[in-house]
């Protein structure tokens, strides 16, 4: 978990904190509903554990017919659109948050709690948040935008108008009924080695950190969604497109155009083929090809 805030419960909820009748507590972020962190706020779906008795002073956010079993420290909202509940309180922490304040450096926007490595090189026409860590040797290409919230480690090459950190298409309803994204504030993890070519997206998390990992590559104009977990040395080829909630595995490859649908699994070792759709869950080493994507079967020569 990033701890984003440090702020009390009851700043989040108002009167709503009173009925429980226990001490206030706080939060600082958000965390993962299927690995639950202490003083955070987690929305529960209703296809996840209903044992979190091991996590205190956090808010949990349900359906209105859901019982979850908690630490007597703990609260849970009930709402009919938990959802919408969800994304009003991360839209109460975004307000709370400090203002962002920039500096313009060598032709770039840069926010003046920026934790910057050794050996980094930052070129113009780029924008950097708050909340950020830049390890060593890195290279930011001109016009890349980096959100609030990231962490990048060492040796990671990001090339020209790349989006770092952004929000993705994970929409609720206020109470106005107007469209909106939930506040990304599980934040972003590049870790080392990475390589980010042309105009690659990769989204932060609403409730759990989208993590790329080590030696892996997102290819030009590539995108990856919120709340997704790539593993180390695997490839995104140009132009192929990794949904929310996807988890990739380690040493795989998608080839350019490749696209998967929310919360599929890509096993180890797996390969998608040029412009496969995955819609289900790709197993460990297996080849797939089409629309949908199936497993390739060898021909065997007589």
């Amino acid at each position: 978990m990033f701890q984003i805030c440090d702020l009390w419960a009851s700043e989040l909820i108002g009167d709503e904190f009173e009925p429980y009748g226990q001490e206030d507590f706080r939060i600082f972020g958000v965390s993962d509903p299927e690995d639950p962190e202490a003083h955070s706020v987690i929305f529960v779906k209703g296809d996840l554990s209903e044992e979190y008795t091991r996590i205190k002073n956090s808010i949990f956010i349900t359906g209105p017919d859901r019982e979850l079993y908690l630490d007597g420290s703990c609260i849970q909202l009930r709402s009919d659109a938990p959802k919408n509940r969800y994304g009003d309180i991360l839209n109460c922490i975004c307000e709370k948050l400090p203002h962002t304040e920039y500096d313009l450096v060598n032709g770039s926007y840069i926010s003046r709690d920026l934790q910057l490595g050794e050996d980094v090189r930052i070129e113009p026409f780029c924008v950097i948040g708050r909340d950020v860590a830049i390890g060593d040797r890195c290279e930011i290409g001109a016009g890349t935008v980096i959100r609030d919230h990231v962490r990048i480690g060492n040796d990671v090459i990001i090339k020209e108008h790349c989006v770092i950190g952004t929000e993705d298409a994970d929409i609720y309803r206020p109470e106005s009924g107007a469209c909106r994204t939930l506040p990304h504030l599980a934040g972003t993890v590049i870790e080392d080695g990475c390589l980010l070519l042309a105009g690659a997206v990769l989204a932060a998390g609403d409730t759990r950190t989208t993590v790329l990992g080590k030696g892996s590559m997102i290819g030009m104009v590539g995108d990856v969604g919120h709340n997704c977990r790539i593993g180390e040395e695997t490839l995104i080829s140009g132009k192929a497109s990794i949904s929310g909630h996807c988890r990739v595995g380690v040493h795989t490859y998608v080839a350019p155009m490749a696209v998967t649908t929310n919360r599929v699994c890509v096993g180890d070792g797996a390969y998608l083929g040029l412009g496969a759709v995955a819609i289900r869950d790709v197993p460990e080493g297996e080849k797939q090809f089409g629309n949908p994507a199936r497993k390739v079967l060898e021909s065997r020569k007589s």
